[in-house]
């Protein structure tokens, strides 16, 4: 036992336990559920347990009030890492341009005791503009942003928009969403709905996607066809809406050629593609612990300078 305690105590295993939980960290992102946190928990509970056994075996902590602090400080950051794993969120979403958000996210991943509560905000996406330098190489996004209290706020893909510990990035994700009117002929309110092609230029020979008419089960398959150039690569350009472009609507056999204010009149109702715009896609990341990890870790590095700087100062000393 007296071995096992001495063993615990060891600078060493705290070193190795530090570097472990690190590797863990990385690694858990390519897991999901309650094996992201078992991976934190093992190497998270030694560290507990080293830390334990420091303070029992060494008394020079009652002499050394900065060399304590260091400890407590990296006892901290154990707890922030695997607590942030308990409660972090990462989602996506994709907006229309005018369309606001609804609460609802994509690809979601969110630790078991995360309380969800994005959905209470609310914003709408006014529209983005981005430039391209000779060659496609894309610069920063500027994207519009309205708030339910009418504010204007311009974010990009490292200026977020933030609710309270969330925290929404512009992505490399957008493109082209052409915009239908559909009424039906059951007496129903017409219907403005888009349709979000693949992302533009990643899938520029990509721009078809299949849908579903609302409050039917016929389903639709669009593509979008640009008559001009909209990507040169020997200048520099602004991503546009191409103003020459017409969608081919595909109905079973039946394909139909559409330019803007074009109708398509159907057994349950008529479809009119009315014009050509755009959708953003978004990135959306909660973390709590983040600013707290980091001024840890300021608190952790000051200890330890305070703690050497005598060491240091006579080493300096005796070479004088």
């Amino acid at each position: 036992m007296h071995q096992l305690k001495l063993n615990l105590a060891s600078n060493r295993l705290t070193i190795l336990l530090i570097v472990l939980l690190f590797v863990a960290v990385i690694v858990n992102q390519q897991f999901s559920g309650n094996t992201r946190l078992i991976i934190l928990l093992i190497p998270s509970l030694l560290l507990l347990l080293n830390f334990g056994a420091v303070l029992i075996r060494r008394h020079a902590f009652a002499t050394k009030p900065a060399l304590l602090v260091f400890h407590l400080a990296l006892m901290a950051l154990v707890v922030l890492a695997f607590w942030g794993q308990l409660t972090y969120l990462k989602g996506t979403l994709e907006l229309g341009t005018l369309e606001s958000f609804n609460g609802q996210l994509e690809n979601v991943q969110k630790g078991p005791w995360h309380n969800y509560t994005l959905g209470d905000e609310i914003f709408t996406n006014l529209g983005f503009s981005i430039n391209y330098h000779k060659g496609l190489k894309r610069d920063a996004t500027l994207n519009q942003i309205q708030l339910n209290d009418g504010q204007m706020l311009e974010i990009g893909d490292h200026v977020p928009l933030i609710f309270g510990h969330y925290r929404l990035y512009t992505t490399h994700n957008k493109g082209y969403a052409p915009l239908f009117l559909w009424t039906p002929n059951d007496g129903g309110e017409p219907q403005l709905g888009s349709v979000h092609l693949p992302a533009y230029p990643t899938h520029e020979y990509e721009q078809a996607r299949e849908w579903m008419l609302p409050n039917t089960q016929q389903k639709i398959w669009t593509m979008l066809v640009i008559d001009e150039e909209v990507m040169p690569t020997d200048r520099d350009f602004d991503f546009k809406i191409p103003l020459k472009n017409h969608v081919v609507v595909r109905l079973g056999n039946r394909r139909y050629t559409l330019e803007a204010g074009d109708e398509l009149r159907l057994e349950s109702g008529v479809l009119r593609y009315t014009s050509l715009s755009s959708w953003m896609g978004y990135k959306v990341d909660y973390d709590w612990t983040r600013s707290w990890i980091l001024i840890t870790c300021f608190i952790a590095l000051i200890a330890l300078t305070v703690n050497y700087l005598p060491f240091l100062s006579r080493k300096q000393a005796n070479k004088k």
